[in-house]
């Protein structure tokens, strides 16, 4: 689960487990103001890279003038891996599950 907005860089990313603790969450999120929360589905299984998981980022434009529609692709993009080998058995670990290099 994370926040759905004002958020960048892993800020507020939290793997539950149990349905209660995910509406537990939410209605703490969101109980005073008026935020969003994203809600999905954990891949416990995921392809990993040297026993890590890993991201991939690549940049596409699409532009459409005058009902004429290009796309555009940057040739360079990167590849971001986590700071430790993937195991279910520590959820609380941001190192273990977050590709983002501000962990």
């Amino acid at each position: 689960m994370k926040p759905g907005e004002n958020t960048n860089r892993g800020q507020g990313i939290t793997v539950l487990k149990e349905m209660d603790e995910i509406k537990a969450l939410i209605s703490e999120s969101t109980a005073n103001r008026k935020r969003t929360c994203i809600v999905q589905k954990y891949i416990h299984n995921p392809l990993l890279i040297n026993k890590r998981k890993f991201d991939i980022r690549l940049y596409a434009f699409m532009s459409s003038i005058n009902g004429n529609i290009k796309g555009y692709f940057y040739a360079d993009g990167y590849l971001r891996t986590s700071c430790r080998e993937f195991t279910l058995q520590n959820l609380s670990n941001r190192m273990i599950h977050l590709t983002n290099d501000a962990v």
